[in-house]
């Protein structure tokens, strides 16, 4: 009766989405659904025997995902991934489906899975991976989620289902180096070590200690509550980290320049995405592929041509404009790319665009709290697009944080959009939520000649 239920969930999966394909559509997530329906544990039955890293946390998961199949795609190596950032149970049930035979064996036996923080338990209990990665806890989706400590207690519950698994935890995020301190999993620790910022993070999203609630206090910051911070009440304090950034020198143009600590030794590293949070998003994809066994020397050398995944510092040209698309989700990780869009040194014409999907939580009050004054302060624009379902809440939001309202142009069709882009005269800068992300990021795509993001 299971194998006839496996196979049976298996052929109503393909069937799904062999006919949403026909529609021109990604069927990422839905035959995923039909298939648990039928067969609720299925995902248990693929994962036997596929030695699986998972990767969750608030920012960061999809590039960290990333790195880590350019590592193995450059070693030649055979795995499957949910590429296309379906990261729900039914989403990453699909993705083993089309790596299975009907009957439910497997073809692969290597798994690189981003999951998604709330669906996290589920899928830890079921894969029982060999190793967890969590990049970060950052205030998200309040709707869904709540406060940051209801994500953490989903992350908590889903390590605890998985005692085997080597955790690797970003030592610099108080409320994600807490899940290691009474966990029985093996934890390796990495962060940043030779990069300090003077400037106080204006909100934070965990000053206080989890242990016993006194504030907490920093040796040094990098960003948000990220840094070397310790608790003046009970002595809790950053852990020292196995995987460390030892100094990260910025390369104008071509992203970062590291000096990697592990214990195995000191290397450099070339990393070809700018910003401090891809200096992470790469620490937590080193000590991933370090737990995993695989060879660090190669896999940092990787490193140096990894381009962005789909929606995240990726790169486009539509005629002859330069197009870069950079997702923005909430308020911390606004903030590190507001930071870089001041950075870029010629005239740009940004456009922000804000849904209130689902998918993106209803609740788009977090943008009262990215510092979008930060970036007016330091610069001005002569035009600014505007685009979404909270297009006009996006409006106001600039206009308080110092942009001139007549620079800024409310389009109300993706086509306009669009056609303002190819017309800029100067390179584009798209920062979309998740929803507007997908829908501006497959219409600028087609235009440059590049595929859906399914695909």
């Amino acid at each position: 009766m299971k194998k006839l239920r496996v196979f049976l969930a298996c052929l109503a999966s393909r069937l799904t989405r062999w006919g949403i394909r026909l529609l021109g559509r990604g069927g990422t997530s839905l035959p995923g659904k039909v298939a648990l329906r039928i067969c609720p544990d299925l995902l248990s039955v693929l994962g036997r025997g596929v030695d699986t890293l998972i990767l969750t946390g608030t920012n960061g998961k999809t590039t960290t995902a990333g790195m880590l199949r350019h590592m193995l795609d450059t070693a030649g190596t055979d795995y499957l991934s949910n590429r296309s950032g379906a990261n729900l149970k039914s989403g990453i049930t699909a993705e083993f489906i089309q790596n299975a035979a009907i009957t439910g064996r497997m073809k692969k036996k290597l798994a690189v899975i981003e999951c998604d923080e709330g669906n996290f338990p589920a899928v830890v209990e079921a894969l029982q991976p060999r190793v967890i990665v969590v990049t970060n806890l950052f205030r998200d989706q309040l709707d869904r989620y709540g406060e940051v400590s209801h994500t953490r207690e989903y992350l908590y519950q889903g390590i605890r289902k998985a005692p085997a698994a080597t955790v690797c935890l970003n030592a610099d995020c108080s409320l994600t180096a807490s899940l290691g301190w009474d966990v029985p999993n093996e934890v390796v620790y990495y962060g940043v070590d030779g990069v300090s910022s003077d400037a106080e993070p204006n909100v934070s999203d965990a000053p206080h200690c989890l242990a016993c609630g006194e504030r907490y206090a920093y040796r040094r910051h990098t960003f948000a509550h990220l840094g070397d911070w310790y608790c003046p009440g009970c002595g809790r304090s950053r852990p020292a980290p196995a995987v460390a950034a030892e100094s990260v020198e910025p390369v104008p143009g071509a992203g970062s320049r590291i000096v990697l600590r592990t214990p195995e030794g000191e290397r450099t590293v070339e990393l070809a995405l700018p910003a401090l949070y891809n200096v992470y998003n790469a620490l937590s994809a080193l000590s991933a592929a370090r737990a995993m066994g695989w060879d660090t020397d190669a896999c940092a050398e990787s490193l140096r041509d990894f381009g962005a995944v789909f929606g995240r510092m990726e790169s486009m040209k539509i005629g002859d404009t330069p197009v870069q698309v950079v997702l923005v989700k909430n308020p911390a990780g606004c903030d590190r790319v507001l930071e870089y869009l001041a950075s870029l040194g010629e005239d740009v014409f940004p456009v922000f665009c804000l849904n209130d999907n689902v998918n993106d939580g209803t609740d788009v009050s977090w943008i009262w709290d990215a510092d979008y004054e930060a970036l007016f302060a330091k610069r001005a624009y002569e035009s600014i697009g505007v685009w979404g379902i909270r297009a006009e809440d996006m409006r106001l939001r600039l206009k308080y944080a110092g942009a001139e309202d007549a620079s800024i142009r409310v389009f109300a069709t993706l086509d306009e959009l669009a056609d303002a882009v190819a017309r800029a005269g100067k390179p584009a800068v798209v920062l979309p939520n998740y929803t507007a992300m997908l829908t501006v990021r497959d219409k600028l795509s087609t235009l440059a000649g590049k595929s859906r993001f399914w695909e």
